[in-house]
């Protein structure tokens, strides 16, 4: 079940969607793919796609020679975070919306404000 799990996900991003997990038994929502409720282990779960909006729950500026990077954890707004690169300097709780860039032939997620570039 993992692996359909696994595939789905790369699938789901690959097309420019946020997948994540609910649990069907106890309503917890988590986004790192699983094929057990890390709450009450149940495997009675659904893949769902995240509308791609949320907020900066945390964030670490990293300084480097070709520019600064940022990186933290994305507060979705169905409830799961995710940790993630963030596009630009943001401030806890700033609005965030996905967007999806292609590394080593797959899309993987990178939020960015919503207000700015």
């Amino acid at each position: 079940m993992f692996d359909e799990i696994k595939k789905e996900y790369i699938n789901l991003m690959n097309n420019e969607k946020l997948p994540y997990i609910k649990c069907k038994s106890c309503g917890n929502v988590f986004f790192y793919p699983r094929d057990y409720c890390p709450k009450c282990n149940s495997k009675n779960l659904e893949i769902k796609v995240s509308k791609g909006e949320g907020k900066v729950f945390s964030i670490t500026k990293f300084q480097g020679k070709k520019g600064d990077t940022y990186y933290g954890i994305v507060e979705m707004d169905e409830g799961f975070r995710i940790y993630s690169n963030i596009k630009n300097s943001l401030e806890i709780g700033d609005k965030v919306i996905v967007e999806f860039i292609e590394e080593n032939g797959r899309k993987i997620p990178i939020f960015k404000g919503l207000s700015g570039p």
